[in-house]
């Protein structure tokens, strides 16, 4: 048939080829209605209708639905199937009627996070339209990406079911959730509407109420700020995938290729190193703090600043806050103190970072440490930021011997550990080891005390800086510092570890077979670029979200 007629055109003023299959169906349909035709009269039908369209029209014309319909009815009344014939009828008048006057219902709601947050029901405004599943198409292929064929049947198929439900009013919400069922039908589960409802069962919020969970062995006790990280987790979780990553990195994410760590953060940042010499030089002043305060005089005071401020940074981040230089930065505070002194100070200052257990469900923040054996010597020519914040007057070369006694009160501390001797899993003591480290006899002293602390239990973590300048954190992330005023200027120091993506080696080598290593390598390869577009799709998030004063990361994104 498809010599004789080009395209039909359709109600919807698309075009597909004529199908005598449909012809058939539709007649089927309208027999088990009204009339008791056999399916060979019914095939003979369909005949007679195609040579009457053969008659009447050019090869390659383009036709109507409705020259179709006229024809179809034409031949039953001829072949006298009145009862087919009026059930046809009726059928295709109800169509019409009910698209004339089908309406579309859109919901405008002015949006208020605070109403939102206290339930309470925004000032919604209605909208409505005639009945138009081109509209389906089209956002149907602008959003999913999914073949026009497709999205003509997907369209069609949610028109037959608002057609036999005999309602005269669709809204848009329930119109998603039929495109969305469709979609999954028709196997695209990854490319449904990303406008979607993010929520949880009953069931599965009231097993994290009553159940502690075990993805984060960091929340050691279940509590109330627990439930809720964790149920914001699961819907943060589903907004990332949804709204954040494309669906291929969605995707991958899900069947387990990459994994895509802090999954639950998507509006933090990974870890971040912070110096002391900020706290130094400007005090305590941060936005979410009501209350400013001066630089410190006093090493304990420098403490308590430190602590707030890391108590404060750990809202912003997903995984560790690490301290630089601790032991060289606190020495202009120490000068003159006994061994015990510094002993007594390192204890508070331990206790204090280690017993900070407030957001992220309650944990205890997760701090690094960055301890020294000597002043480097890219620090040695720095002026020194002492107490009010004043420059003392002298470099931190001077400071070295006060650097390394207080070196060894905070890893004397480390090892006796708390009152019952466990070891502080908060703040990691990352112990960095130079050249200088085994050549200059003091520093090696530190190096072989803290060995003796990790034969016991464990403390310190050892980095290497086999590049000059170096900041660490979450015990293993480093960067190397090549800007001169930074270096100059330690309180301008600070870098981000933005964002953790695992590459599953073993999963890519199955995919691979036994033996196929070119394939294993392509797998990887694939893999690490769907990793690439994951750090790029939260950069592109994560700016958005530092760019005005009211947006969440605006205090650790703004200009210093």
């Amino acid at each position: 048939m498809q010599k004789y007629f080009s395209y039909v055109k359709k109600s919807d003023n698309t075009f597909e080829s004529v199908n005598e299959q449909k012809i058939f169906t539709a007649l089927m349909r309208a027999s088990k209605e009204g009339g008791c035709e056999s399916k060979e009269e019914l095939r003979k039908t369909v005949r007679c209708v195609v040579k009457f369209l053969k008659t009447n029209f050019l090869p390659g014309e383009t036709i109507t639905t409705q020259v179709i319909n006229d024809a179809i009815e034409k031949v039953l009344i001829e072949e006298k199937f009145e009862q087919t014939f009026h059930a046809y009828q009726k059928r295709r008048i109800k169509k019409e009627e009910i698209r004339k006057r089908l309406k579309v219902a859109k919901t405008k709601q002015k949006i208020d996070t605070t109403d939102l947050s206290l339930l309470v029901q925004a000032e919604i405004e209605e909208e409505t339209s005639n009945w138009d599943k081109t509209k389906i198409v089209d956002a149907l292929v602008k959003e999913t990406k999914i073949p026009h064929t497709d999205a003509r049947k997907i369209a069609t198929n949610i028109e037959k079911k608002i057609i036999l439900s005999g309602i005269n009013k669709v809204t848009t919400s329930l119109l998603r959730a039929l495109v969305d069922n469709e979609l999954l039908t028709l196997g695209y589960s990854s490319r449904i509407k990303k406008q979607t409802t993010l929520g949880i069962p009953k069931y599965n919020l009231e097993q994290f109420i009553l159940s502690k969970g075990k993805e984060n062995s960091n929340v050691s006790a279940h509590n109330p700020e627990a439930i809720n990280l964790s149920i914001a987790e699961i819907i943060l979780k589903q907004y990332a995938l949804n709204n954040i990553f494309s669906g291929d990195v969605a995707e991958a994410h899900l069947e387990g290729r990459i994994h895509i760590h802090d999954l639950g953060y998507p509006t933090r940042v990974y870890c971040s190193s912070h110096s002391l010499e900020y706290l130094k030089k400007y005090g305590l002043k941060l936005e979410n703090l009501d209350v400013i305060s001066s630089p410190a005089k006093h090493a304990r005071t420098l403490t308590g600043h430190l602590n707030t401020f890391l108590a404060s940074m750990q809202a912003y981040y997903a995984g560790a806050l690490g301290i630089g230089y601790l032991n060289i930065f606190y020495a202009p505070y120490l000068t003159g103190f006994s061994y015990d002194e510094m002993l007594q100070e390192a204890q508070y200052l331990i206790f204090s970072l280690s017993q900070s257990a407030f957001s992220r469900g309650g944990q205890t923040l997760f701090l690094d440490a960055n301890i020294h054996t000597g002043v480097p010597s890219y620090l040695k020519n720095v002026q020194a930021i002492g107490p009010k914040g004043e420059y003392t007057g002298r470099t931190y070369s001077d400071y070295e011997k006060t650097a390394q006694l207080f070196a060894m009160a905070l890893l004397d501390v480390w090892r006796r550990g708390d009152k019952y001797g466990h070891p502080f899993a908060f703040p990691k003591c990352d112990l960095h080891i130079t050249d200088e480290t085994f050549s200059d006899p003091e520093q090696r002293k530190i190096f072989e005390y803290a060995c003796i602390a990790a034969s016991e239990n464990g403390s310190p973590y050892f980095v290497f800086d086999r590049d000059e300048v170096t900041l660490s954190a979450c015990c293993r992330l480093r960067t190397q510092i090549t800007d001169n005023y930074m270096i100059e200027h330690p309180e301008s120091m600070r870098f981000c570890g933005f964002q953790n993506v695992t590459v599953n080696l073993p999963q890519a080598a199955y995919r691979a077979g036994y033996g196929n290593v070119d394939k294993l390598l392509k797998e990887i390869a694939d893999d690490m670029d769907t990793s690439v577009r994951a750090h790029i799709q939260k950069k592109s998030f994560i700016k958005k979200l530092m760019s005005e004063k009211n947006m969440p990361l605006y205090q650790i994104g703004k200009n210093a």
